[in-house]
């Protein structure tokens, strides 16, 4: 998502909301790699890790809301709360990618997205999923080439996908939980 559809250049300020999370994690890594200036807003306990990723700031989403940073080139939110206060700091010309919604707003929610489509807002673009061959070509090399390191917070047999489910709702991820499953598992 973040780099087909916002293309963060080398210099450019990119925000990512979510930061330690599975799909965060990855957005900081690739944020460096393509040569942006990373600020990344986590959780309290994770601002050493994101900075660990590359992030070259890194601020408690606890201490820090819309009005205290910014402006930004590229908005990669992920978190999916207060779309309208974020893209607000985005910078002229700036670009902002959404993978989640607010379910606790859902309405408002949808609502920015409609809005974003049928205003034809190619500053807003929310995103769900891209196989295409050519980016993944791209993220296995960085991935071979040490820039992009997979960030893993747990691995769980198919029996515990409930707790996982569980503990990505409780928040505090670190990377992506996995859920194994056996041979044996899946009769």
């Amino acid at each position: 998502a973040l780099r087909a559809h916002a293309g963060p250049r080398p210099g450019e300020r990119l925000l990512v909301r979510g930061a330690a999370g599975g799909v965060g994690s990855v957005a900081v890594q690739l944020g460096k790699a393509l040569g942006a200036r990373v600020t990344a807003l986590a959780g309290p306990g994770r601002l050493d890790f994101v900075r660990e990723l590359g992030a070259d700031e890194a601020y408690s989403y606890t201490e820090c809301g819309p009005a205290d940073l910014g402006p930004f080139d590229v908005i990669m939110d992920t978190a999916g709360t207060e779309h309208r206060a974020w893209r607000r700091r985005l910078a002229p010309g700036g670009r902002m990618v959404a993978i989640s919604f607010d379910l606790d707003r859902k309405a408002a929610s949808l609502g920015h997205l409609l809005a974003s489509t049928v205003h034809g807002r190619a500053r807003v673009r929310f995103f769900s999923g891209d196989p295409r061959h050519c980016l993944l070509t791209e993220l296995a090399g960085l991935v071979d080439g040490g820039a992009l390191r997979p960030v893993v917070d747990s691995v769980r047999p198919l029996a515990e996908i409930a707790a996982a489910h569980r503990a990505l709702e409780a928040g505090g991820v670190r990377g992506k939980h996995v859920i194994r499953v056996a041979a044996d598992e899946t009769a």
